[in-house]
């Protein structure tokens, strides 16, 4: 009998020793990019293998979990791996756990699969059906939190060598001078705040949003992260975490044809944004650019104020929509800001230079946002899609939500 306890033993622990297969962050990456789009891993005898990998965040994205105690994240062999990065969709979080930020080290268990985008433009190695132990995570101590000014943190930055990372945390108040990029879908933006002392600028570089509301230029907001000196270029916050302080007070959204948005934009010099005015631009869609792209939720097209227009001097770049529903044809409201962008010809000469006028951190509604309300109707929902200040908003019930299911007070 003994013997017989023994060797069930023996095969239980066998069994425990297969069940899953341990991997470094890099051989999970390699594996699953191995792999045929939509496939995951599998063993010899065809069973999906559950994967086992100690890696450091490297990208918290909007830094929060959701309702059902889920998260998606970024992680990587060292903290600032760029280049061979899993992403881990929707990963069961520890009970009463804080959401894992850029530099944490986890342990994650889950099937290996390697994703690839509807339009066919972006792979990436994932982890899906996943569950996370937090090993260590980054806090910020009070001791090492400082608070200086814009200039000071410029100064601060320059005396770092290229790509290093600063000590310390620091917390900056300030008010937003000029907004490169927004994404919606991932909650992050990448604004510039200014010194007057140096005329020098300093960049929160993809920072997390803490909170629902997209920022502005003018807004008081408040910053915190490790500052770096990139390429002795620009000093910049690395995918800090922003929240709102102050929301500024907009001009209103002036609504313009495309004619008219181009003339706006080439009076800008080239290369400018106007930051200071909203636009809403109206008109058809008479190229796709760039196809809809699932992962950040944006879509890049030419517009014409003709149904049929031939002209391909406004482009609208990565415009945001909530789904890839978009065809050339449709008639379309955006929302965003003008720039004046040049666009260099092809070294063979087949392509000219041209001067295109483009609309940046821009939303897209299908009605005017100035007066739209829409009603939709699914099999067993019904809800009220508005456009408020060009942000859409789902109402079901009588409660707001955005337009990624996160409910809006």
């Amino acid at each position: 009998m003994k013997k017989i306890i023994l060797f069930c033993a023996a095969i239980v622990a066998a069994m425990s020793s297969n069940a899953q297969k341990v991997m470094t962050a890099d051989e999970a990456y390699n594996a699953a990019i191995a792999l045929t789009a939509g496939d995951t891993l599998t063993n010899d005898n065809g069973v999906v293998e559950i994967v086992e990998v100690t890696a450091y965040v490297t990208d918290g994205l909007n830094g929060t979990i959701d309702a059902n105690g889920q998260q998606t994240f970024w992680v990587g062999a060292t903290k600032d791996e760029t280049t061979k990065t899993l992403q881990v969709y929707k990963c069961d979080m520890p009970k009463d756990a804080a959401a894992v930020s850029k530099g944490d080290k986890v342990k994650i268990t889950g099937k290996l699969m390697h994703f690839r985008n509807a339009s066919g433009s972006t792979d990436c190695a994932e982890l899906v059906k996943a569950a996370a132990e937090i090993l260590e995570q980054v806090k910020v101590k009070s001791d090492t939190l400082s608070d200086l000014s814009i200039c000071e943190l410029i100064e601060e930055g320059e005396s770092l060598n290229a790509g290093e990372y600063s000590t310390d945390f620091f917390e900056l108040t300030a008010v937003i001078d000029s907004l490169s990029y927004t994404n919606a879908a991932k909650k992050q933006q990448t604004f510039f705040f200014y010194c007057e002392d140096n005329n020098k600028t300093l960049q929160a570089y993809n920072a997390e949003i803490q909170g629902d509301e997209m920022f502005a230029v003018g807004d008081e907001v408040k910053v915190l992260g490790k500052i770096t000196n990139y390429q002795k270029k620009q000093i910049e916050f690395e995918t800090p975490k922003a929240w709102l302080v102050k929301k500024a007070e907009q001009p209103a959204a002036q609504k313009v044809t495309i004619a008219e948005a181009v003339k706006i934009g080439m009076e800008l010099a080239q290369g400018s944004i106007d930051q200071k005015n909203t636009y809403i631009v109206e008109g058809y869609i008479a190229e796709i650019a760039t196809a809809y792209n699932t992962q950040y939720n944006n879509i890049s097209f030419y517009m014409t104020d003709a149904e049929n227009g031939e002209e391909r001097n406004f482009e609208v770049y990565r415009g945001s929509y909530p789904t890839d529903e978009l065809k050339e044809g449709d008639k379309v409201f955006v929302q965003g800001q003008l720039q004046h962008y040049y666009k260099a010809g092809s070294e063979d000469g087949t392509t000219a230079e041209t001067d295109v006028v483009e609309l940046i951190n821009g939303t897209i509604t299908l009605t005017d946002p100035t007066t739209a309300v829409e009603t939709l109707r699914g099999d067993a929902v019904r809800a009220q899609k508005i456009v408020d200040n060009g942000v859409i908003y789902i109402i079901n019930n009588g409660v707001r939500y955005n337009v990624l299911g996160a409910q809006v007070k």
